[in-house]
């Protein structure tokens, strides 16, 4: 488009340009009618495609009599439009004062910034109240007047701009909006609601008060998905002091499930008035129910500043004992069936005999300590603990049989064969409908795969170096001895492939790592239904990063299988589809032989209790590594 500077677009004269992006160009004009200055919006029709430019054209008038009918004090109003050179505009009031774009930078008061984004957030309760989406809330759309009051501007040109169908004008699957403030679910190119709007102004809403955007990258793309994967920095570690409160807003605000936000603008509203009437930032709870928010980093309780929100390592040590030293919570669990307790010896080479069975297990001891093998207090649900021999015939371990890998001394359990129950009906789509699978049985790691397991592997030459050697708060990780029993991280799937195959073993398919994690009685998470505490599971950010594997033992699934929730998240064999559960097959059911991501499992230590739940399911391209993602392996029966 060619600069309209002196030009007339009917009866506006153009006069300046005000401001230029990728999709449409502003200018200050004069309305020779009514005699004020006016601001016209025009879209770049070079932007786009003829195809696409004449859609646009088709809804344009639709939308801009939708858009014209919202009467918002801080709206600003569209009072005309019009077409030029086959280029539709909106013509709305010229309001001196710049934009919110430009007031960004620097920290601001906490009380200022939600003073600041009440007025907003009314006018998008108001304007969803109308059916109107903005779809692209962000600081450069937020206009802000000589006397400091905000007006929010461009609403619905970011849908006039989408194709018709849920389809993007870039046909990359990303939803047209601003990378920066986009919601997970636009980014992914979902259909979206208000609450994509609460996560956009909730990003607002951390970017003033800490002085920085949570989530930025060398790329648009890049931005995206760490809006899909990353967990959000604390913005109390960025604002010292900042109030219980407010952090408690911003996070669920800015819930990476749309399910797990504020369910309307309007909550969001009324959660910013609250805090703001109140003057000091002050929880008061009032309902706790299942729209908890996402990565919310601490319980209910009478805390009244962040410093008490992340225990400290050691005052979460006093709290639960590792699990080599606690002591059973009550009633005092037996061995694993055909095992005896005191079976692991530091200092050497262990032959132990399965009842029963005749199978010889070597347990790898370490007197130079590169990995301890904890065997976690559980009691077996799956079968009772044999009296007698079994027959000559019967050669399957009883669940919850510990054996010990002789390459890289990982404790597996055992998994007997049977039917159990796969999916569920209360989460999401993808985790729909509760189905029937039979799994042959099998072994699976008692614990997530270490930085120093993982590392032999690597001396051999058989598998490749984590992509980076940090994790997300420790400069040094991997290669680090003081973490060699933690979870390793920054490997791909194929790397996590690779491991598993030196081993003799292999990725857990994604039935069967849900059955080594649920058990067959449905339960919500490996402990049981009780919901999640920091003495169970490492997970929303009690600790803030990784924890030592086998550490929470009392979360320990029917199986004894350790940090089946949180921690990290773990890669398994299958490709992901969302609609896989609708035709997966009964039998050992593999996934589909394709696809663009891999399963991920699990949940990790920042994830809400939505993504811990043993049916939660995520996905990851498998050529991409994550402080998040780790893996553990399977065998079958030999």
């Amino acid at each position: 488009m060619s600069n309209l500077i002196g030009q007339s677009l009917g009866r506006y004269h153009v006069l300046e340009k005000l401001g230029e992006g990728g999709m449409a160009t502003v200018y200050k004009a004069y309305d020779t009618r009514l005699e004020r200055d006016v601001a016209v919006k025009i879209i770049r029709k070079e932007a786009f495609s003829q195809e696409v430019i004449e859609r646009i054209l088709k809804r344009f008038e639709r939308e801009a009599k939708t858009l014209a009918k919202l009467t918002h004090p801080n709206i600003v109003p569209i009072i005309d439009y019009g077409e030029h050179e086959n280029s539709p505009y909106l013509v709305m009031p010229y309001l001196a004062g710049g934009t919110l774009k430009g007031q960004m930078g620097k920290p601001r008061a906490w009380q200022d910034a939600i003073r600041l984004l009440l007025p907003v957030a009314k006018a998008l309760a108001y304007a969803h109240g109308e059916d109107v989406i903005h779809r692209d809330v962000k600081p450069a759309n937020i206009l802000i007047t000589p006397s400091g009051e905000p007006m929010l501007t461009d609403f619905g040109i970011a849908k006039m701009l989408d194709l018709e169908g849920g389809q993007t004008i870039t046909g990359t699957g990303v939803g047209v909006g601003t990378p920066e403030y986009m919601a997970p679910e636009q980014g992914m190119g979902k259909e979206i609601d208000g609450r994509a709007d609460v996560y956009a102004l909730g990003i607002i809403l951390y970017e003033l008060i800490t002085g920085r955007k949570p989530f930025t990258a060398d790329t648009p793309m890049a931005v995206v998905f760490k809006h899909m994967t990353d967990p959000l920095p604390r913005p109390g570690e960025i604002i010292p002091g900042l109030p219980e409160a407010v952090e408690k807003t911003i996070f669920k605000a800015l819930a990476k499930d749309p399910a797990d936000r504020y369910q309307d603008m309007s909550g969001f509203a009324a959660a910013l008035s609250k805090i703001d009437h109140q003057g000091d930032g002050r929880t008061q709870e009032a309902e706790v129910s299942r729209d908890r928010m996402a990565l919310e980093p601490f319980e209910e309780g009478n805390l009244d500043t962040v410093d008490n929100l992340e225990p400290s390592l050691e005052s979460l040590k006093k709290k639960v004992p590792p699990a080599s030293m606690q002591q059973p919570p009550t009633q005092p669990y037996p061995p694993a069936p055909g095992l005896k307790s005191g079976q692991v010896n530091a200092g050497g080479i262990v032959a132990i005999c399965l009842a029963g069975v005749g199978l010889l297990v070597l347990i790898i001891g370490t007197a130079s300590g590169w990995f301890r093998p904890r065997i976690a207090p559980y009691a077996p649900t799956e079968a009772p603990v044999q009296t007698e021999a079994p027959a000559a015939e019967d050669l399957e371990p009883a669940a919850g049989t510990i054996q010990i890998s002789a390459v890289d001394g990982m404790p597996m359990v055992y998994v007997p064969a049977g039917e159990f129950s796969m999916g569920s009906n209360d989460g999401k789509d993808n985790e729909k409908p509760v189905h029937t699978v039979y799994l042959d049985g099998y072994w699976i790691d008692q614990t997530e795969v270490t930085n120093a397991m993982y590392a032999i592997c690597v001396a051999t030459g058989e598998c490749t170096r984590p992509s980076r050697t940090s994790s997300y708060k420790r400069d040094s990780y991997y290669g680090n001895s003081q973490y060699d029993d933690y979870p390793v991280i920054y490997v791909d799937w194929q790397q996590a492939q690779d491991y598993c195959r030196w081993t003799g073993r292999k990725l857990p398919t994604e039935a069967q790592w849900e059955k080594a994690t649920r058990g067959t009685d449905e339960r919500t998470y490996p402990w049981g239904d009780k919901s999640p505490t920091d003495t169970l599971v490492n997970y929303n950010y009690s600790i803030g990063d990784t924890m030592e594997v086998g550490y929470f033992s009392y979360g320990a699934s029917p199986y004894g299988a350790l940090d089946m929730a949180g921690n990290v998240h773990e890669w398994v064999a299958d490709w992901y589809a969302p609609d896989y559960y609708q035709n997966s097959p009964i039998n050992n059911p593999e996934s589909p032989t394709s696809g663009d991501y891999r399963v991920l499992r699990g949940g990790f230590w920042g994830s809400d209790t939505g993504l811990i739940r043993s049916a939660s399911r995520s996905w990851l391209s498998p050529s991409l590594t994550s402080y998040s993602v780790g893996f553990r392996c399977s065998s079958s029966l030999p």
